[in-house]
Formats: structure tokens, sequence, C-alpha cells
């Protein structure tokens, strides 16, 4: 995706939060802070209204209106992928992503769950991302992608992405255990867990058929952990 922003406090603010994730469209679309896209004759596909702030979706890209600060752009970024990812075989997912050699392990929950722990301790340069995870069927596999959107870690996130290893819903706990999930079990935890802001029902209907897929192609587990970094030791055992 291209970021088009306007010339004021907020447009370089914007510049600069989501650098290694603009440049050019190369068949993508294009996002536009606080203007109209040169091509925005088409009627929007998708719209969402955020306080004062208005998210329109077409054909040849997105309009942010009445965006004032800093937040609601980000806000409005992460209700656009929803959208966007979703032809895509793609959702986002409240969970940190961190590599360990060349695949991405996933650690799923809500706020407290220990997301920003596993962050924490896990080797440096390894965080694709803390809070937000962008997963996509693509070129044959699940992969992980680096997002701008973090947590307490404030992990910046990386422009990159990796195959999937395996899925891990987070339990503090005195000890270290993994316990598998049946594909039943991994949607009932991770449909809390998803970013969606649509209400059409037949939008829904994909989501949930992309998540079925993912629940039965990806190892899903439930990860009891200490915390210390020994819980890589029964993750990739």
């Amino acid at each position: 995706m291209s970021l088009l922003f306007s010339e004021d406090e907020l447009g370089w603010k914007a510049r600069v939060r989501y650098q290694e994730f603009s440049g050019e469209p190369q068949g993508g679309f294009q996002i536009a802070l606080n203007h109209s896209l040169a091509t925005s004759h088409s009627s929007p596909t998708f719209a969402y209204d955020l306080e004062d702030a208005r998210l329109l979706l077409r054909q040849s890209g997105a309009e942010f209106h009445g965006v004032r600060h800093e937040y609601a752009l980000d806000s409005l970024i992460r209700i656009l992928l929803t959208v966007a990812l979703l032809p895509k075989r793609g959702f986002l997912l409240h969970a940190a992503s961190i590599v360990r050699n060349g695949r991405a392990y996933i650690f799923m929950g809500r706020s407290g769950a220990g997301k920003s722990t596993v962050s924490s301790l896990s080797p440096e340069g390894s965080v694709l991302t803390d809070e937000i995870s962008l997963l996509r069927f693509d070129r044959g596999a699940w992969r992980a992608h680096g997002t701008p959107f973090w947590g307490e870690f404030r992990a910046a996130g990386q422009n990159q992405d990796y195959p999937v290893a395996g899925i891990y819903c987070l339990t503090q706990a005195g000890e270290n255990r993994l316990v598998p999930m049946t594909v039943k079990e991994m949607l009932r935890a991770i449909l809390p867990c998803v970013l969606f802001f649509s209400s059409d029902p037949q939008a829904n209907d994909e989501l949930l058929n992309i998540l079925v897929e993912f629940a039965r192609e990806i190892p899903c587990f439930r990860l009891h952990f200490l915390k210390d970094s020994s819980f890589w030791s029964v993750v990739q055992s």
C-alpha cells in the first residue's frame, strides 16, 4: 500500500510512524489522508465512522477524512486492513509474532495474557510484532507479517514475513507445558482475538472460513508458561 499524507503536523508524524510500511503502490491501493483520491468517482465498497473521522474504501484506494490525531489514524488503518485482507485470505489477530530459525511463532491472547512478556523474553531482533499480527495464506503457506502496531513492549514492527510454525494460546502458570488444541478449541480461543469491523454477514462467513482453514493447517497449542525465557524449551522441542 502507499500512504499519501497531508503536509501538516499529523502528516509528518504519520510519515515517521509508518515509514517502513509505506512506499509506491506496486499493484496495491493508495491511502489518502484528509483529502480525496484523484480517481474517487466510484461509490465506496466499505465505510466506517470513528468519532469525527471517516474511512471510505473504494476500488482505487482508501480515503480517511476528518482525522485529527495519530491515534485515530492508527485505528482506521487497522480497520481498513481487516477488510482489505479478507479477499487475500488474511486477517489481523491480537498476537505477538516472534521469529526463530526462519519461522514465526504466534503467541495469542487478549491484553494481559503475556504477549509483551514473551516478546521481552525473546532474543533481540526476533520480534516481528508484539501486539497485532497479520496472518495471510501466501506462496502456498500461512505466513506472519510484521505490522506497525505495537503493545507494551513497543516493538516497532518489521516489514518482513515468515512461514508460521505454530500458534500458542497464552496462559501464565507455574510450569512450562504445551497442551495440543483441537480445531474447535482453537476457534473458540481465536475468535475473540480477531480484529474485524464489518457487519456484513457474507464477509463474516468468509472470515470464519479463513479461520477454520488456519486452525486446520497450523499446529495449535495452549502454552502454560513461566515468566522467563525457559518457555522456548517446550515451544521448540
